[in-house]
């Protein structure tokens, strides 16, 4: 029902798809979100850099309504990006920067908004909502209080706009401290319940889960688990080779890829052990190299631990 909801909202039969390009370096978020925004009527398309997105905003024929950037991508990238995609796009074109952790301040200045990742699509929708709302609508109280305003040069952002934020979850969450907006984490089966992590952290988000489950075809939901994982494992081999090398700023990147993809898929122990080696692995990368492997071993478990959930509700 939602879904339904949500493209009478964006897609009439007297309109055009809204046309939104996703940015994004991480081959698993693009295809990801590629899906999700898919599902709700947008016609999507992706590049994986700042430079490819000018280059096919260049030889394109129409401007999109809507830019998601990745906003802590390698090479161009942040504040820069966001001004070169000023001039390449229309002035009603509504760019929102994305991550999995929140970038400094000046990063987003000439961004519309910012997205933390995991967000759903019904925070995208009420973002475009917010920046162009029915004429006759009146915003209430209640719904002005759902923006935070993010502090920034004002003489740096467009003057006919404000930057606003949304955190659906700010990551996953405990049950416990969740509000109306986030993603509440629902009382596990018996296989959840022997597969959580020694931790106690809950190894899949049940609603994020079923969200995605109402977005798509259970293979194409079954694919994008298998993807998430195999990246993870991928980057994991890539983070020991980066721990023995004491590279530190690679190895912490990795970690921030990580906990993009596992979020926006509610792997909240995957999600959950990436942000702690974001964290603390410049520290950790400087050492003899002990705690990280260890963590990566963990991580290694936390992959099998998913699978197996996952496993049980083919």
């Amino acid at each position: 029902m939602l879904c339904l909801i949500l493209y009478s909202a964006i897609v009439t039969p007297q309109s055009k798809p809204m046309r939104v390009l996703v940015i994004d370096d991480d081959p698993m978020s693009r295809d990801l979100l590629r899906v999700l925004l898919d599902a709700e009527g947008y016609a999507v398309e992706c590049a994986e850099s700042g430079e490819a997105a000018l280059t096919y905003l260049r030889i394109s024929t129409a401007a999109p309504g809507l830019v998601l950037v990745d906003a802590q991508m390698p090479g161009l990238a942040g504040t820069q990006l966001a001004g070169k995609l000023r001039r390449a796009c229309t002035p009603e074109t509504l760019l929102l920067a994305m991550s999995a952790s929140r970038p400094p301040g000046q990063i987003l200045a000439r961004f519309d908004g910012f997205l933390l990742k995991p967000f759903t699509m019904k925070d995208v929708a009420d973002m475009l909502a917010e920046r162009n709302p029915p004429s006759s609508a009146k915003k209430t109280p209640a719904r002005r209080a759902r923006w935070t305003v993010v502090t920034g040069p004002a003489s740096r952002s467009p003057s006919n706009s404000r930057l606003i934020s949304i955190a659906a979850s700010s990551g996953p969450q405990p049950a416990s401290k969740i509000d109306a907006h986030s993603h509440p984490q629902q009382t596990p089966s018996a296989v959840d319940v022997l597969l959580n992590s020694s931790s106690g952290v809950p190894v899949l988000n049940e609603t994020i889960y079923r969200q995605l489950a109402a977005s798509m075809p259970a293979p194409r939901l079954r694919q994008m688990y298998a993807l998430c994982v195999d990246d993870v494992r991928q980057r994991i081999r890539s983070m020991r080779q980066l721990a023995a090398a004491h590279d530190a700023t690679a190895f912490i990147r990795q970690a921030h890829a990580i906990k993009g993809g596992c979020g926006m898929l509610g792997a909240t122990e995957l999600y959950t052990l990436a942000a702690q080696l974001e964290a603390d692995g410049l520290e950790a990368a400087a050492t003899s190299g002990t705690e990280e492997v260890n963590s990566l071993d963990e991580f290694a478990a936390a992959c099998d631990r998913l699978e197996r959930i996952l496993g049980s509700r083919v």
